[in-house]
């Protein structure tokens, strides 16, 4: 099995910029024009969703469903940068961050005392209710 190669944001834009497409179609257009590419029909409709939602793409939406149809008017710069640094593959796993939160004097100083309050109230809550 060969490796899959990522198709850039820029890629995606110049692949589809100015032409009417159904998203069959870009699959189909993507796989010719680069047959390593990972792109999948899911990963082209969130792309194309992306677009829709930015202010920084212009892109029109004939029909809804399986039969809509995509034209990219205009991607700026910014929408090709944005895509590149957002963007995270499933292979990138960051693992969730283990340590303890940092407080500032203050704050600890209030949770100490908070928990004291607590402990306080549970005692003599356990003294009347024993």
């Amino acid at each position: 099995m060969t490796k899959k190669t990522r198709v850039t944001t820029r890629q995606f834009v110049d692949l589809i910029l100015g032409k009417e497409l159904s998203t069959s179609e870009i699959y189909e257009l993507a796989h010719q024009v680069y047959p390593d590419g990972d792109l999948t029909r899911m990963s082209i409709l969130t792309r194309l969703r992306n677009m829709v939602r930015s202010p920084h793409a212009e892109i029109v939406v004939k029909s809804q469903g399986n039969k809509a149809r995509y034209t990219l008017i205009s991607a700026s710069e910014s929408f090709i940068t944005r895509g590149e640094v957002n963007y995270r593959s499933n292979s990138q796993h960051t693992p969730s961050d283990k340590r303890l939160w940092h407080f500032n004097p203050v704050e600890l100083r209030f949770c100490h005392l908070h928990k004291m309050f607590d402990q306080a109230l549970a005692a003599v809550r356990g003294n009347v209710n024993g």
